[in-house]
C-alpha cells in the first residue's frame, strides 16, 4: 500500500487503497496511517440530506465493504465522507475466506439469474468478493467502534452492520435474539445507525438468506426493534425481484420503522482468466458479484420498490448502493426519492471520488 494523503481536494496524489494481492487480516493491519486530528468538514452539499432520519451534510455513504475499521473509517471519513458503514460484525469471531478475496470480473451487464461472470487479470470496475463476513471478537470490534465515533466529526455518521451467527439448531427467536445482541452492543459503543446485513450471497446460512424470507425477517425486525428502541435501523437486502415480496417489504418496513439498502450484490459463478477451459474460482460455488456489472440490476430494483412505496403511501427510506460511480447516477437516484446513495466499488478503487462528486454537485 502506497500514497500519500491530503486534504486539499485539488491535490490527486496517488492514495492507498485496499489491497487485492493480499488477504483479509493483511488489510485490516495495514489500514492507511493518520494522525488523529480533528476532520475538517467540506462545504455541504446544497439540499437538505438526511441519512436514517439523521441529518447530514451530503448524500454521499461508503458502504461497509472496505471499511474494516476504524482507521479504514478515518482514511475515508477526511476523503469527503460523512456517513461511514463499519464492516458487518458478529457476537463470535469469524475468519475470512481464504484467498482471493477480491476478484476482477469483466462488467458485462449481469442481471439475476445469470449463471457465470468471466474473471480478468486487471481490475476494471466490477469484482466477485469472498470474505464470508468475518468478524473481531466483539470486545476488540466495540472498543473499536467506540474508538473511531471519538474520532469523527459531529456532523458525520457512523453506521455499523452487523449480523447473526446461527447454526443448524438455531430458532428463529434465537436469530433475532442475535441480531438484537450485536446491534444493542453497537449503539453502546456509540452508533449512529445500525444497518442489518439481511444479504450475503456468499452463505448459505440463515443470516444471508433473509431478504427473501419474510416471515423470518419480520420476527428478526421485531426483536430487533424492542431491544434498541426508537434508533435509526436500515436493513440490507439482497435481490428481491418478486413484486409481492417488494410490496411485503415496503410494508415491512412501514411497520418496523427501518430503511431499506439494496443491493447486496448479485450472485454469480466465477470462470477463470481462461474462460475456454470453463475452470472456476471458489470451487464452483457462487459469489456476490459487486460493482458496474450489477449497476442496471440496482437501477430496477429500487425503481420497483420505489413504486411499491408510492402505492402504499409509505415513507419507508431506500437507499440503493451497487455499481454507482458517476454523478449521473447518484442523480438519477436521488431525484427519484432515494434518501441517500451508498457506495463502495468507486472510492475503493479512487480514494478522491467522494470529493470529486461533491464538487460536481455545486452549482
Amino acid at each position: 500500500m502506497h500514497g500519500h494523503y491530503e486534504t486539499d481536494p485539488s491535490v490527486r496524489t496517488p492514495l492507498p487503497v485496499y489491497d487485492i494481492h493480499q488477504d483479509y487480516d493483511w488489510n485490516y493491519a495495514h489500514a492507511p496511517k493518520l494522525s488523529m486530528e480533528s476532520i475538517d468538514s467540506m462545504d455541504p452539499v446544497p439540499g437538505q440530506w438526511t441519512y436514517a432520519g439523521l441529518s447530514v451534510p451530503s448524500p454521499l455513504a461508503m458502504a461497509a465493504g472496505p471499511l474494516l475499521n476504524s482507521q479504514w473509517l478515518l482514511y475515508y471519513a477526511r476523503l469527503g465522507f460523512d456517513v461511514l458503514t463499519y464492516k458487518t460484525v458478529r457476537r463470535c469471531e469469524r475468519a475470512s475466506y481464504p484467498m482471493p478475496n477480491l476478484v476482477p470480473v469483466v462488467s458485462d451487464v449481469l442481471t439475476p439469474g445469470v449463471p457465470a461472470v468471466n474473471a480478468q487479470a486487471t481490475m476494471g470496475d466490477a469484482w466477485a468478493v469472498s470474505f464470508g463476513m468475518p468478524s473481531k471478537m466483539p470486545a476488540v470490534w466495540r472498543s473499536d467502534v467506540a474508538l473511531c465515533r471519538s474520532h469523527l466529526a459531529s456532523h458525520q455518521i457512523l453506521s455499523v452492520s452487523v449480523v447473526a451467527t446461527p447454526d443448524a439448531t438455531t430458532s428463529a427467536v434465537a436469530l433475532g435474539e442475535d441480531y438484537a445482541q450485536c446491534a444493542v452492543w453497537a449503539f453502546e459503543s456509540g452508533a449512529d445507525v445500525v444497518e442489518l446485513n439481511f444479504s450475503c450471497p456468499n452463505v448459505s446460512t440463515s443470516d444471508g438468506q433473509l431478504s427473501n424470507q419474510l416471515d423470518a425477517a419480520k420476527g428478526v425486525l421485531e426483536t430487533v426493534r424492542a431491544a434498541v428502541g426508537d434508533r435509526p435501523l436500515l436493513a440490507k437486502l439482497g435481490v428481491v425481484d418478486d413484486m409481492e415480496q417488494i410490496d411485503l417489504w415496503i410494508a415491512l418496513a412501514q411497520l418496523t420503522r427501518i430503511g431499506l439498502v439494496m443491493i447486496n450484490c448479485v450472485g454469480a459463478r466465477v470462470r477463470t482468466v481462461d474462460a475456454s477451459s470453463n475452470t472456476f474460482h471458489f470451487g464452483g460455488v457462487s459469489r456476490g458479484i459487486a460493482g458496474k456489472a450489477i449497476a442496471p440490476a440496482v437501477k430496477q430494483q429500487f425503481h420497483a420498490f420505489a413504486e411499491a412505496r408510492k402505492r402504499q403511501q409509505a415513507s419507508v427510506s431506500l437507499l440503493p448502493v451497487g455499481g454507482i460511480d458517476q454523478a449521473e447516477e447518484v442523480t438519477w437516484f436521488l431525484d427519484r426519492g432515494a434518501e441517500a446513495i451508498q457506495v463502495a466499488t468507486a472510492p475503493m478503487l479512487n480514494p478522491h471520488w467522494a470529493m470529486e462528486i461533491r464538487q460536481g454537485m455545486h452549482p
